[in-house]
């Protein structure tokens, strides 16, 4: 077709064309662009995507200790709690990835020096509750996070009994 192209089965000529692109470019004269307009308004904080806990295990050591890790998507912050037997790690900002991380780990199982491990969410992030067979030592449980290509894990090593 010379002269013209069809637009919605009407024929659009080239002056309909360069007269719609001068309205345009007119009326964008007469007012900002709206990425002008975008540029000056503030921009909120781009809201960081929440750590996801990925996979939790449990390891038992052939001299009675045992390691508890917590795999996440990024690192966060560990605070712990201690009553009696039960530890609490509290994983500020992470969420459990998928809804069958929140069930427990079967570790009645395997023996002291842990009867229970399972990972709790709360408002404010996950708890990794650990129930000891005993009282803690002095020595106690420790704990590490250790961070690899984007990966972090929560290390929790548990002595062996008494």
């Amino acid at each position: 077709m010379i002269g013209g192209a069809v637009a919605r089965g009407k024929r659009v000529e080239w002056w309909q064309k360069a007269l719609g692109a001068a309205l345009l470019a007119g009326a964008a004269g007469l007012s900002p662009a709206p990425a002008a307009l975008a540029a000056d308004a503030p921009q909120p904080a781009a809201a960081q995507p929440a750590v996801e806990v990925i996979f939790t295990g449990f390891a038992r050591r052939a001299d009675k200790s045992a390691s508890i890790f917590v795999r996440m998507t990024g690192e966060v912050p560990v605070a712990v709690d201690r009553a009696g037997r039960r530890i609490t790690y509290r994983l500020a900002g992470a969420k459990l990835g998928v809804p069958n991380n929140g069930n427990p780990l079967p570790t009645e199982h395997f023996g002291p020096p842990v009867s229970h491990v399972a990972l709790v969410p709360s408002n404010d992030g996950v708890a990794l509750v650990i129930d000891l067979s005993s009282d803690p030592d002095q020595n106690g449980p420790t704990h590490r996070v250790a961070s690899s290509a984007g990966l972090a894990t929560l290390h929790v090593e548990l002595p062996a009994p008494q």
